[in-house]
C-alpha cells in the first residue's frame, strides 16, 4: 500500500459510517505550487452529519524525499466524539508518525468507549514505544492508544494496520453517536475543539516548514482555511 491507497483507505473508513461530501477548496489552496516545483501538494476536504470538516492531504518533496499524509477528523460540536488523527511521513529510511483519539473527555466511562477498546488492538502489535519526546503541547492530548514518533521503515506496515484497525472501531462508535444535549457537556467539547484548533494553527511546527517551499501566507491560509 503506497500513500495514496493508504489515505483513500482512511478516508473509506469513515465513509462506511457517514455519508461524505466533498467540500469546495480554492485552487491555490488545493494544489498550492512551490518554488522550484519542489513539492507535490494536494488538499482536500469533506463533511458529513457528524463531522464539520475531515481533512486529508498529500504531500511529496523530491530533494530530501519525502512522502507524507495527513488526516484530522473534526467532529461537530454537538457530538462528544473525538478528534482523529493520523500523520505519517516516509523518509528515505524512516517513518514518522502520530496517531492518536484526542478526546474532550477522560471520564471512566469515556475511556472505556474510546480509549481502552483501542488499547486493546494496540496490545496486538510489537510495541511502538519509542524515545522521541512528545511536543509539549501535544502532551494534553496524548492517552493510553496515543501513537508517537520515529520508526524504522519496517513498521511502517505495522502503523498503517493499527490505523485502520483504530479506524474500523472509531467509525462504528461514530454511527452511533448521537447529539449532546447537557449545556455543560457541550460546553466543555466546544472548548476542547475550539484548544485543538487553535493548536493546530499556532503550535504545529509542519507550517514554517511548508512556508518554506509555498510561501508564508499561503501556508498560513491552508492551516486556517484548509487543515482546521
Amino acid at each position: 500500500m503506497n500513500q495514496d491507497e493508504r489515505l483513500d483507505a482512511i478516508i473509506e473508513r469513515i465513509g462506511r459510517s457517514e455519508v461524505l461530501e466533498e467540500q469546495t477548496i480554492p485552487p491555490e489552496l488545493a494544489e498550492p505550487r512551490s518554488v522550484l516545483k519542489v513539492l507535490t501538494a494536494k488538499h482536500r476536504n469533506w463533511s458529513s452529519e457528524r463531522f464539520r470538516k475531515i481533512f486529508g492531504m498529500r504531500f511529496s518533496v523530491k530533494l530530501p524525499p519525502l512522502e507524507q499524509i495527513n488526516s484530522i477528523f473534526y467532529p461537530r460540536p454537538e457530538y462528544d466524539i473525538p478528534v482523529f488523527i493520523f500523520f505519517c511521513l516516509l523518509t528515505k529510511r524512516k517513518v514518522i508518525a502520530h496517531l492518536n483519539m484526542n478526546c474532550p473527555f477522560d471520564d471512566p466511562p469515556y475511556r472505556a468507549q474510546w480509549v481502552d477498546p483501542l488499547v486493546e488492538m494496540l496490545n496486538g502489535y510489537p510495541s511502538f514505544e519509542t524515545q522521541d519526546r512528545y511536543p509539549e503541547w501535544m502532551k494534553k492530548y496524548r492517552n493510553d492508544c496515543t501513537i508517537y514518533g520515529l520508526f524504522p521503515n519496517e513498521r511502517l506496515q505495522d502503523l498503517s494496520d493499527c490505523c485502520l484497525d483504530y479506524l474500523d472501531y472509531y467509525s462504528d462508535q461514530v454511527a452511533q453517536a448521537v447529539p449532546v444535549k447537557d449545556p455543560g457537556r457541550l460546553n466543555q467539547i466546544s472548548t476542547f475543539q475550539d484548544q485543538w484548533v487553535d493548536d493546530i494553527r499556532t503550535q504545529d511546527k509542519a507550517q514554517g516548514m511548508i512556508a518554506k517551499m509555498i510561501g508564508k501566507k499561503t501556508a498560513r491560509r491552508i492551516f486556517y482555511e484548509v487543515t482546521t
